[in-house]
C-alpha cells in the first residue's frame, strides 16, 4: 500500500504519428516555394518589362482595356518571364551543386525566393509610365511607388546578408598593402567629391530651369519682382526697401534683414537672374549638412551620399526653388546646419547659424523654439543650455522684430498698412482673432481641427513629404517634436498653397525631416523592431534606407522638377523648361526694350513684366501708379476696370514700341 501510494503516475503515451501527418504542411511549403513565388516573380518580371517597353499601352493596361493583339503579347511576355525566372532557379541549384557537391534544392529555392522580391516592383514601376497618372490619380501613383520601394527594400535586406563588406573586420587579418590603402583613401575622397558634385548639379540645373522659366515671362512681380527690388534698394542705401509695396518697405510683410547682408552679391550682376541662381545654389548646399548628419548618425559615407542624393531628388525642395524667390526658402540649409552643430555640440557654430536664421524672417524663431525643445529633451547638459537659450533668445527676437521693425502686430501680421496672413487660417479662425482664435478652435473644437488637418489634398501632401524619406522621421525618438510646428503651420491652413509641395512653406518641415531621417537610421538599427522580428539591425536599417531611396526616385520622377511630368508646378503654374520660338522672340524684345529705359527713370509695369524692370529705385504697379516716366506693360493682364483706367491714362503717354499685347510707352512732355 505504501509502495503503491508513492508511485509516480505513468507518463502519457506519445500520440501516434504516421508519415502522412506532415504531408500536407510539406506540400503547402513546397507549393509556396516551388510554385507560387516563382509564378509571381515570373508574372511580375514579364508584365513589368512589357509595360516598361510599351509606355504608351500602360494607360490602357491600367484600365484593363487592351485589344486582343496587345493582350496576347502581354501573355507571351508573362510566359517568357516565368520561363526566365525558372531558369534562374535551375541555374542556382546547378551552381550550388557544382560548388558544394550538394544541390540542397529546397534551401536554394527558398533563398532565391527571398532574393527576387525586388522583381515585384517591376509592374508597379511600369504602370508609373502611364502618361498623366500622377495628375489623374496621385494617391494610386504614390501607392505604386510605395509598393515598389517595399519590394526592393525587402530584397535588399536578403542580398545584403551575402556581402562580406557588412561583416566586422577580422582582427587577425594582416594590414592592407599600399595598393589597398590607396584604394581606400580614393574611396573616402570619392564620396565627399560626389556630394559636391550633387551640389553643383542641383545648382546648375535649377539655375537654368528657373532662369528659363523667368525668360518665358512665367514669373511675377509678386513675389520675384519684390525681392529683386529689395536687393537693388538695399545696395543703394535703402535696406529692405521695395517700391512696389505701398509703404515702400518690405517690413509691412516680413522682416528679413538677411537680404541686406546678401545684397552685395547683387553687385556682381544686377538683374533678377542673379537672385534666382543664388537661391538655387543656396538650396543645393543643403546636401552637405544632410551628408554630414547621415554619416555622423550611421558611420557610413555611403548612407550619407544616399541621403544627399535623396535631398537633390526631393520634390518639396524643387517646389521651394521654383516658386519665384523667398526669404523663407533660405532657412532650409541653415536649419540643417543648425541641427548638425547641435548634434556635434559645436556651440560657437550653432549660435552663428542661429543668428543667421533669425535674420531670415521674423517668424523663424517660432520654429527654432521647437529645436530648442528637442535640445531640452536630450537631457545632455550642454544641449539643455543650448535649448534653453534658443527658446529665450528666439522669443525675445520675435517680439523685438514685431514691435520694433514691422508694421503689423501679432504672429499673423494683422494691422493697418500690413500684409496680414490671417486669411491663411480662415477656417480655424473665423472671427480673425489671431493665433488666439486658432488656439481656441483647437481646444474647444478638436473634431473640427482634425477634420481641417486632413481634409482635401492634405493626406497627399503628407505622403509627398514623407514617403520619399520612407516615413523614417516618425521613428526618430524625441526629435519628432521638431515636426510639430511645421505640421501645424501647414495642416491647419485653409489656403491651398500652404499645404502643397509647390510653394515655399515646406521650408519649415523638410530640413527637420531630413535630419530626423538621419537620426532614425541609427535608432532603427538599434531599436526594438529588428529584435522583435529576429532581424539584423544594421541590415534592416540599410534595407529601409534602400527602400526610401527607391521611393524618393519614383516620387521625384512623377512629382518633382528634374524629370518632366504632369504634376509639378512652380507655385501656381507649370514650369517652362525650354523657350518656344515665340517666347524667345518675346524675351528678346523685352530685354532690348528694358535696355532703352534710363536707370534713373521711373517705370510703371504689370505683374508678369515687373521682374524684368525691378532692378531700379522707381518701379511701380500700373495703373495703381501712373505718375511715371515710362510704361512697360502686358495689356493682357489688365482687368476690365484697369483697362478702362488705362484707356484714359494712355493719352498722356506716347507709344514707342509694341509686340502684340506687350506695350512700351513714354510720358509726353
Amino acid at each position: 500500500m505504501i509502495e503503491a501510494a508513492n508511485e509516480l503516475p505513468a507518463a502519457p503515451a506519445p500520440p501516434r504519428t504516421s508519415p502522412a501527418d506532415g504531408l500536407l504542411p510539406r506540400a503547402a511549403r513546397a507549393a509556396r516555394d516551388w510554385l507560387a513565388w516563382p509564378l509571381l516573380y515570373g508574372a511580375c518580371a514579364g508584365s513589368g518589362l512589357w509595360l516598361l517597353r510599351n509606355p504608351e499601352l500602360a494607360a490602357v493596361a491600367w484600365t484593363n482595356k487592351l485589344i486582343a493583339a496587345d493582350r496576347a503579347l502581354l501573355h507571351w511576355s508573362v510566359a517568357g518571364g516565368v520561363i526566365a525566372v525558372a531558369a534562374v532557379y535551375v541555374a542556382a541549384i546547378a551552381v550550388r551543386r557544382l560548388a558544394t557537391g550538394a544541390a540542397r534544392a529546397t534551401a536554394t529555392v527558398g533563398a532565391i525566393d527571398r532574393w527576387l522580391r525586388a522583381v515585384v516592383a517591376l509592374p508597379f514601376v511600369g504602370m508609373l509610365r502611364a502618361p498623366g497618372i500622377e495628375s489623374s490619380s496621385a494617391e494610386v501613383t504614390l501607392l505604386y511607388a510605395a509598393t515598389a520601394a517595399v519590394a526592393v527594400g525587402s530584397s535588399f535586406y536578403e542580398v545584403a546578408g551575402l556581402s562580406h563588406l557588412l561583416a566586422p573586420p577580422d582582427p587577425d587579418e594582416p594590414p592592407p598593402g599600399l595598393g589597398r590603402r590607396i584604394a581606400r583613401l580614393a574611396m573616402r575622397a570619392a564620396v565627399p567629391l560626389a556630394v559636391l558634385g550633387l551640389w553643383a548639379f542641383y545648382g546648375l540645373f535649377f539655375s537654368r530651369l528657373s532662369i528659363t522659366n523667368h525668360h518665358a515671362l512665367n514669373t511675377h512681380t509678386i513675389d520675384l519682382g519684390y525681392y529683386d527690388n529689395i536687393f537693388f534698394q538695399s545696395i543703394h542705401g535703402k535696406p529692405l526697401g521695395c517700391s512696389f509695396i505701398k509703404t515702400g518697405t518690405h517690413e509691412t510683410a516680413h522682416f528679413d534683414p538677411i537680404l541686406v547682408l546678401l545684397s552685395p552679391l547683387y553687385l556682381l550682376y544686377q538683374r533678377t537672374e542673379m537672385i534666382l541662381a543664388l537661391q538655387s545654389f543656396w538650396l543645393g548646399s543643403g546636401v552637405v549638412p544632410v551628408y554630414l548628419l547621415a554619416r555622423r548618425s550611421t558611420g557610413s559615407r555611403l548612407s550619407g551620399l544616399t541621403l544627399a542624393a535623396m535631398f537633390v531628388a526631393y520634390p518639396a525642395v524643387h517646389g521651394v526653388n521654383m516658386y519665384e524667390f523667398h526669404s523663407l526658402a533660405l532657412i532650409g540649409p541653415l536649419v540643417l546646419w543648425l541641427l548638425y552643430w547641435l548634434e556635434e555640440g559645436q556651440r560657437a557654430a550653432y549660435y552663428v547659424t542661429f543668428a543667421a536664421l533669425l535674420l531670415c524672417r521674423e517668424d523663424v524663431p517660432l520654429l527654432l523654439c521647437f529645436v530648442g525643445l528637442y535640445a531640452l529633451l536630450t537631457h545632455k547638459p550642454e544641449s539643455v543650455r543650448l535649448g534653453r537659450n534658443t527658446i529665450l533668445l528666439g522669443l525675445v527676437y520675435f517680439v523685438v522684430a514685431k514691435v520694433g521693425f514691422m508694421k503689423g502686430s501679432g504672429i499673423l501680421n494683422a494691422g493697418k498698412d500690413a500684409y496680414s496672413y490671417e486669411y491663411y487660417y480662415e477656417a480655424m479662425n473665423p472671427g480673425r482673432l489671431g493665433v488666439g482664435g486658432i488656439l481656441g478652435t483647437i481646444v474647444m473644437n478638436p473634431v473640427f481641427t482634425i477634420k481641417t488637418a486632413f481634409e482635401t489634398t492634405k493626406p497627399v501632401f503628407l505622403l509627398l513629404l514623407f514617403l520619399p524619406l520612407g516615413f523614417l522621421p516618425f521613428f526618430a525618438r524625441r526629435g519628432r517634436v521638431m515636426l510639430v510646428y511645421g505640421l501645424l503651420f501647414t495642416l491647419l491652413a485653409s489656403r491651398g498653397p500652404v499645404f502643397t509641395v509647390h510653394f515655399q512653406y515646406t521650408s519649415v518641415i523638410y530640413p527637420v525631416a531630413f535630419m530626423l531621417t538621419a537620426v532614425a537610421l541609427r535608432q532603427v538599427a538599434d531599436g526594438p523592431i529588428p529584435v522583435a522580428f529576429g532581424l539584423d539591425g544594421r541590415r534592416f536599417a540599410s534595407a529601409w534606407l534602400a527602400a526610401a531611396l527607391v521611393a524618393s526616385v519614383l516620387v521625384s520622377w512623377k512629382f518633382g522638377a528634374i524629370a518632366e511630368n504632369g504634376s509639378f508646378r512652380g507655385g501656381f503654374s507649370r514650369v517652362v523648361r525650354e523657350l518656344s520660338a515665340e517666347q524667345q522672340v518675346n524675351y528678346a524684345w523685352l530685354d532690348a526694350t528694358t535696355a532703352k529705359i534710363p536707370r534713373s527713370a521711373s517705370v510703371g509695369t504689370t505683374n508678369r513684366i515687373g521682374p524684368h524692370v525691378s532692378n531700379r529705385k522707381q518701379a511701380f504697379f500700373y495703373p495703381e501708379r501712373s505718375d511715371v516716366d515710362y510704361l512697360l506693360i502686358d495689356e493682357a493682364e489688365l482687368g476690365q476696370g484697369d483697362q478702362e483706367k488705362h484707356n484714359k491714362l494712355k493719352a498722356a503717354f506716347e507709344e514707342l514700341d509694341r509686340r502684340g499685347r506687350l506695350a512700351f510707352y513714354k510720358k509726353k512732355r
